[in-house]
């Protein structure tokens, strides 16, 4: 058989194969046996000695396999200093925690409790270790009235209360600040946006839970632009949303935004996210725009569909927001005009000393920011709820 412009014989020309074939294996079988962060060194290495093996075989080749090596190798080497020095937390989880789901991309695939541990990738240290508890609808246990009119906390891992045990999340907070009075779910779901909250609105996918209902809670900030517009690598299966005419329109996932070729050789490596992301996931005021708007639109069908008002738990972000050209007041402000009831989540550290308002190493608000933030926005509602405790002036106040 003839190979660059030479004779090469069947029983080499196979062996060669066989060689091709088995780093190719070897590549797969890495995504099982080594370290998540480490698999694309490990790719990276092996594609650099498949060009090696090549160089060796195809002398016409050699000069393209010598340089195509040294590629490799440099961006093995890259990539292995990202994964050192830029380290992502280690999370284990129970299996089955979540997984696909067709309307809103992933979410929890079966009732039971979950254990999650978080390490420090340098450090060893351990940041969280705590169990989660999934109920018979797949959502996240809130001890709270069996019946009667809802509420209905929508949201991400700061709903869901990632990195906390059940008793110290948003939702049952605010179920205990209001005596367990009240029906209170949690439908928040780490990874989640603004366009899941409007899509499971659309489809009527939780309409068994919310009928009746009273109220909608959904916690918010800023950086949930680049989940509404698909920019975050992690929503690639969530809704995606283009605004029409003004209103947001679904246009399938966010699959298609995101090519899976890039995906696959980019977005998923300790470089992009060390050097790349920084300077490329930039939010823009159309971003901003289309947040805004798919926010107002499930306001509105909340409204519509379910006769309640929502409440906007707005968890300011100044640095961040400025960048994007645009203030947190001014968001708020926006929201207030759309009539939803804005509750500022801002709170001052000093107000609390002793006791951290973010999971040391993790970022997510802890039990006393849950506790402080439910605190606002039952004060923010309360005539809504005669049935439940009114405000003491021992209430905390950030």
């Amino acid at each position: 058989m003839r190979i660059g412009g030479r004779w090469v014989p069947s029983r080499r020309l196979a062996g060669g194969l066989l060689v091709l074939a088995g780093l190719f294996a070897a590549g797969r079988l890495s995504r099982e046996l080594v370290p998540a962060d480490w698999v694309r060194v490990v790719q990276l290495g092996l594609g650099a000695a498949a060009a090696i093996y090549v160089a060796l075989v195809v002398e016409r080749l050699r000069n393209t396999a010598v340089v195509v090596t040294s590629v490799l190798l440099c961006l093995a080497a890259i990539e292995a200093y990202a994964v050192i020095e830029y380290p992502r937390p280690i999370n284990i989880h129970t299996p089955d925690l979540w997984g696909p789901q067709a309307v809103l991309g992933w979410g929890a695939r079966n009732p039971g409790s979950f254990h999650h541990t978080e390490i420090d990738a340098k450090t060893g240290r351990r940041l969280v270790d705590v169990d989660y508890t999934i109920d018979e609808h797949l959502n996240r246990k809130v001890d709270s009235a069996p019946d009667g009119p809802a509420v209905a906390f929508f949201g991400d891992s700061f709903t869901f209360g990632l990195g906390l045990p059940d008793a110290d999340t948003l939702p049952q907070a605010f179920a205990d600040a209001t005596g367990r009075a009240i029906r209170v779910i949690d439908l928040g779901f780490p990874g989640y946006g603004p366009q899941q909250f409007l899509r499971a609105l659309e489809t009527g996918l939780y309409d068994g839970l919310l009928q009746p209902s009273r109220l909608f809670v959904f916690q918010t900030a800023a950086w949930h632009a680049e989940r509404s517009s698909c920019i975050a690598d992690f929503v690639k299966h969530a809704p995606r949303y283009r605004l029409i005419g003004g209103r947001p329109e679904l246009a399938g996932s966010c699959t298609r935004w995101w090519s899976a070729l890039t995906r696959s050789l980019f977005t998923g490596s300790a470089t992009y996210r060390a050097f790349v992301a920084p300077l490329v996931e930039r939010v823009r005021p159309a971003d901003i725009e289309l947040y805004l708007a798919i926010i107002e639109r499930a306001a509105e069908l909340a409204r519509e569909k379910y006769g309640v008002p929502t409440a906007i738990l707005y968890l300011p972000d100044r640095d961040y927001a400025g960048r994007t050209g645009i203030s947190d007041d001014e968001i708020m402000r926006r929201l207030r005009d759309h009539a939803l009831i804005v509750v500022n989540g801002a709170l001052d550290p000093s107000a609390f000393p002793g006791q951290p308002l973010l999971i040391p190493g993790d970022g997510h608000p802890t039990a006393v920011a849950n506790r402080v933030r439910a605190l606002l926005v039952r004060d923010a509602v309360q005539s809504l709820f005669p049935e439940a405790p009114s405000r003491t002036a021992g209430t905390p106040r950030p």
